[in-house]
């Protein structure tokens, strides 16, 4: 009898097993960072309302780039192993895998307040937690990547319903947890034999972000792949808002990546430039110095034409936009004028309509507040 009971219950226990996985549900890739998981979102479960209030429009399978299908992208670099997620503006392919607070107190404040912002939206995701999985993450930049659209937007003019700064095609973004897997994507989609972090424009009209958690040296932490996606999430917008000057083009971007504490520069370090690798994420104190000598800055009538920055020029072209953008409404106007069209005397006019400074003036106020702004 108690060999019946037994085996009794372990059918029962295989039947349970079979019928818990529904039949042709995909399951996470075996040994992947989304097997403890799954491949649905166990904050929504897939409830419209839950979906609605989190500003999630749908999950895969998604059309994606150059008329090819997000399934696509899986035959490629493995089935169930990639997150994706439509939200009202972007399609989101992710699959970073669990990651820590941040060391930094200002930026564990800045997730917890991401956090709680989500939690009002949907009780199930936790108003602050220490350990992120992937689909938590996938959340978070959900809704960083809206955030930073609706800003960008305002500033650019291009909020028009229905559209992504002018253009008819949803934004997409890859964030890969591993650089094999950045590359394998960028060799058979993108046409590039390439590893880093970078932004492309398809041919079909598509603008996307392809990023990376892992570096040269090996994972970044949270903080810094934050930093890296506000950085070149932010070229994106100007890329596909027509384009705009190449200084301000990076100087906007460091504006929005330095926000985020952390020890990474977005920027190349030219041979005839000596920089301490120790300190070069001291932005403040370098252009500090270096305001002090004229000869070491760029007048903005020369700003305007150079495509070849260096590491002191990005440091001059993050402070310059730092401090056109104290002033919000001169700044709109600033740079909606050079959206597209930003040749050097396109640039020297719309100085002088938004903030009725030559480019000699700009230079000496610019100068002044540096002494007060990077102590």
């Amino acid at each position: 009898m108690i060999r019946v009971a037994l085996l009794t219950s372990l059918l029962l226990l295989g039947g349970t097993c079979l019928t818990a996985q529904k039949k042709g549900e995909k399951r996470p890739a075996r040994g992947s960072v989304l097997a403890k998981e799954g491949l649905k979102d166990p904050y929504t479960a897939e409830d419209p309302k839950l979906m609605e209030k989190l500003g999630v429009v749908g999950y895969g399978p998604l059309v994606w780039a150059n008329h090819k299908r997000t399934t696509d992208v899986d035959k490629v670099l493995g089935e169930g192993r990639i997150l994706w997620m439509e939200t009202e503006h972007f399609k989101i392919g992710c699959n970073l895998g669990f990651a820590g607070a941040p060391k930094d107190s200002v930026a564990r404040r800045q997730l917890k307040a991401e956090m709680k912002r989500l939690n009002k939206k949907c009780r199930k995701i936790p108003a602050s937690k220490g350990k992120m999985g992937p689909w938590l993450r996938l959340h978070i930049y959900a809704q960083r990547a809206e955030d930073l659209l609706a800003e960008f937007s305002e500033l650019s003019g291009h909020n028009e319903p229905g559209k992504q700064l002018g253009q008819k095609e949803k934004l997409l973004l890859l964030l890969f947890e591993k650089k094999s897997d950045l590359a394998r994507y960028m060799d058979v989609f993108g046409g590039r034999k390439t590893s880093q972090t970078q932004r492309l424009h398809h041919a079909g009209g598509h603008y996307s972000l392809v990023l990376t958690a892992q570096g040269d040296d090996g994972p970044r932490d949270s903080e810094t792949v934050n930093a890296q996606f506000r950085f070149f999430l932010i070229q994106m917008f100007c890329d596909a808002a027509n384009g705009a000057p190449f200084w301000l083009s990076y100087g906007m971007a460091h504006w929005y990546e330095r926000q985020i504490p952390c020890n990474m520069i977005n920027c190349g370090v030219k041979a005839n430039e000596s920089v301490d690798p120790s300190t070069q994420y001291q932005w403040d104190r370098k252009m500090l110095k270096r305001s002090k000598h004229d000869a070491l800055l760029i007048p903005f009538a020369k700003l305007c034409r150079e495509t070849d920055l260096g590491f002191y020029g990005h440091v001059q072209a993050w402070s310059l936009s730092k401090y056109l953008m104290e002033d919000k409404e001169k700044f709109q106007l600033f740079f909606q004028s050079v959206l597209g069209k930003y040749s050097r005397s396109r640039q020297l006019t719309a100085l002088e309509a938004a903030y009725g400074m030559t480019s000699e003036e700009l230079d000496v106020a610019w100068r002044k507040w540096i002494k007060k702004a990077h102590k």
